[in-house]
């Protein structure tokens, strides 16, 4: 079963994890907002699935090509 958690409960939950992180809440609230970590919204609640967080800061968003984050210089 999928650990599912509010957005402020998913970040205390990651503050205990790595006390040192560098991670805010602000940071976490733009990364839901941007749909890279699955979400379910039951009324207004937003759940968050934990583990696909910790997945996301592992191995960063899988949907992203380095064609989309590098752009090609051309020559003048």
């Amino acid at each position: 079963m999928p650990r599912m958690r509010l957005i402020k409960d998913a970040f205390e939950q990651l503050k205990q994890d790595d006390p040192n992180t560098a991670i805010t809440l602000y940071a976490l609230r733009t990364i839901v907002k941007s749909g890279t970590v699955p979400t379910i919204r039951l009324g207004r609640k937003i759940l968050i699935n934990y583990d696909s967080l910790l997945e996301y800061f592992r191995f960063g968003d899988k949907n992203k090509t380095a064609n989309e984050t590098i752009r090609r210089i051309d020559k003048l």
